[in-house]
């Protein structure tokens, strides 16, 4: 029996060193070894992406009427409303190191409008307290931005800001007592700034990213006048400022 265990252990030695022989020997031919796994690509934010956006509008506007120039006014009324923003962006990104630099374009839409009223102190045209209405819409914003970031790993925090282009309407309404007159409103297409800032996360396969944006968006004040043919106490010139606070989650794909 002893005997026996002693064949075994021997052959099993045997066996060990033909094995750390031939390996070596194997080393020294210059035969190939498996060579260990290549780590994963480091996350890379340059290239094209497109995206959809959704999120929360707060539209602000402060306002102001005039008689023949002269503001009487003495409570400037504001008008705001909280409403719905959603659209698409298309960007690309310039990476170097952990900076990224990329210039961004969007378009959205908004929903919401703002609405006030006010009486104003001894204005003339037939008495004091006559009230004014103001209203006030943005119903389209596109930006184009500049990005600056930096990244660690697959996260990236930037800054923005430039060009923005909306839809605005806005709207004065004046009740003189007995005496009929028709509501001005003005629509059109302005162009202020933007600047802001986000968050932005790559996915499992660096193919999708997600992010939380926050804007502001000024877009120049507009003025609207009521009963233009009049100088006197009829007519009235409001004037109004067109901006929005913009909350919005992102996604993109990016190529």
């Amino acid at each position: 029996m002893t005997s026996r265990r002693g064949y075994l252990l021997a052959t099993a030695s045997g066996v060990a060193a033909a094995a750390a022989t031939g390996g070596v020997q194997a080393a020294d031919m210059g035969l190939p070894l498996k060579a260990p796994a290549p780590p994963p690509p480091a996350a890379s934010w340059a290239g094209w992406y497109i995206g959809l956006n959704a999120g929360a509008a707060w539209q602000h506007a402060a306002n102001e009427s005039s008689v023949g120039g002269s503001k009487l006014d003495y409570v400037s009324p504001t008008t705001s409303a909280t409403g719905f923003i959603g659209g698409g962006q298309i960007g690309y990104n310039w990476q170097d190191g952990n900076f990224v630099f990329g210039l961004e374009g969007d378009i959205d839409g908004l929903t919401g409008k703002g609405h006030t009223l006010q009486f104003s102190n001894g204005d003339g045209g037939g008495g004091s307290g006559q009230p004014k209405s103001f209203s006030n819409k943005i119903s389209w914003l596109s930006t184009v931005r500049a990005r600056t970031g930096l990244a660690v790993g697959d996260t990236m925090a930037y800054v923005t800001g430039g060009l923005a282009i909306g839809g605005v309407k806005d709207s004065m309404n004046v009740a003189f007592t007995g005496l009929p007159f028709t509501p001005k409103s003005v629509s059109q297409t302005r162009v202020g700034w933007v600047i802001g800032g986000g968050v932005e996360h790559m996915l499992w396969n660096s193919h999708w990213t997600v992010g939380l944006e926050a804007l502001f968006v000024d877009l120049g004040t507009s003025t609207v006048t009521v009963n233009p043919a009049f100088t006197g106490p009829l007519g009235k010139t409001g004037r109004f400022s067109n901006q929005a606070v913009i909350g919005r989650l992102k996604v993109n794909y990016k190529f």
